[in-house]
């Protein structure tokens, strides 16, 4: 005999908690349970949690418990969180869309139509505008601010266009909501849920030898006190040095971080190509260079096309990291006392001019994260040198 297993359908139901919206909500929960599935509804099954647990993290850890993700828009907004730049409801689909669980969304029909005609152009221009101003990305509130002042309806809160106009960004489809006229939404989620969501668990899963770490954490305490007491006179070889240290930096994800998500928005490969140069007289003088680079024998520092020149001219002593579309690499530059070196680092085709300006500081933290040793033992090892001159 053959038994048929029915697996219930974790559904995550998202919204602002307004009033208008409060009978659709538990509606979904009923309609859900009749239809066997398990609805996840924060006034009726989160669980208790104690008072150290923050209440949003605990719709973050519901969302990532969830097989699906239902989301109904109107024309409130809800918490606004300043250090995120997003709200709850936002942040909830960003985890949905992260951990690619299938996402339902309906928007108040009257909404999506202000949005399509108006404030879409709004948001678009805004952002164009401030991009060829600043050279930056504007930041959720000062749109959210833009939108405030356009001729938008004043009913609904600024917040949800920028809501909206991240939805379509990413691509998520959505139908319409009208909470005058109920649809019929049990059959609509029966024929959905009949297709089956199939829910893929994972877990990270990271394996670390305690003993190996002490005594590497040990040996670099020791190199790094050591080096600044010795003289370093000059290179054996220049070439295998920086071919060394294009093997030691690799690649990683770009997350945006919103607080109480993190949200992947591209990546970068292991390092192709490294250059040094060093500064003389009025200008930078390459010493070397491996890889795939093509870089000149030397850039004036007044060279505004320079990477290299940009870096050490600047009157901050800071690393920078540049964006070149037409090969799509970052560059990122470190500002040493009298050289700059260059690691050339590829990404993928999803990055653009515009992609970069607005994660600039997300690729850079990537960046740093991931190869802040190597950075760090370059530094070292190039001050010795020049403590050696």
């Amino acid at each position: 005999m053959r038994i048929a297993l029915f697996t219930k359908t974790k559904v995550f139901i998202s919204s602002v908690a307004q009033d208008t919206l409060r009978p659709l909500r538990e509606s979904m929960w009923d309609i859900l349970r009749e239809l066997g599935h398990e609805p996840m509804l924060f006034e009726k099954n989160f669980g208790a949690w104690d008072s150290h647990t923050n209440p949003v993290q605990k719709c973050i850890e519901c969302v990532r418990q969830s097989d699906a993700f239902l989301l109904f828009i109107s024309n409130k907004a809800g918490t606004f969180y300043e250090k995120s730049q997003r709200t709850v409801t936002h942040m909830e689909l960003i985890e949905a869309y992260t951990r690619r669980k299938t996402i339902l969304v309906f928007v108040d029909s009257a909404v999506k139509a202000e949005y399509f005609s108006k404030a879409k152009v709004t948001i678009e221009e805004y952002v164009e505008a401030h991009i060829a101003e600043t050279s930056s990305f504007p930041k959720a509130s000062e749109i959210v601010t833009a939108l405030r002042l356009a001729d938008l309806s004043s009913h609904i809160d600024p917040y949800v266009w920028f809501l909206i106009h991240d939805i379509v960004g990413r691509g998520i489809y959505f139908e319409d909501l009208s909470l005058a006229v109920a649809p019929d939404w049990k059959m609509y989620f029966s024929d959905l849920l009949r297709r089956g969501i199939q829910l893929m668990p994972f877990k990270d899963a990271i394996e670390t030898n305690e003993r190996q770490l002490e005594q590497y954490d040990h040996f670099y305490d020791i190199l790094a006190s050591v080096i600044p007491s010795i003289n370093i006179t000059g290179f054996r070889s220049l070439t295998a040095f920086l071919e060394s240290f294009q093997r030691s930096v690799s690649g990683e994800v770009v997350e945006h971080d919103y607080g109480f998500v993190k949200e992947p928005v591209g990546s970068f490969s292991a390092c192709s190509a490294v250059t040094l140069y060093e500064f003389q007289k009025d200008r930078m003088v390459v010493l070397g260079k491996t890889g795939s680079a093509t870089g000149d024998d030397y850039y004036l520092l007044d060279n505004k096309d320079s990477f290299v020149a940009l870096t050490y001219s600047n009157p901050e002593p800071d690393d920078q990291v540049f964006f070149k579309e037409s090969n799509c690499t970052f560059y990122f530059c470190l500002r040493l006392p009298n050289h700059v070196m260059t690691f050339h680092l590829p990404c993928g085709q999803e990055w653009n001019t515009d992609k970069f300006i607005a994660s600039k500081d997300s690729v850079i933290r990537a960046i740093i994260h991931k190869n802040a040793l190597a950075f760090d033992f370059v530094r070292r090892l190039i001050g010795g040198m020049q403590h050696g001159d």
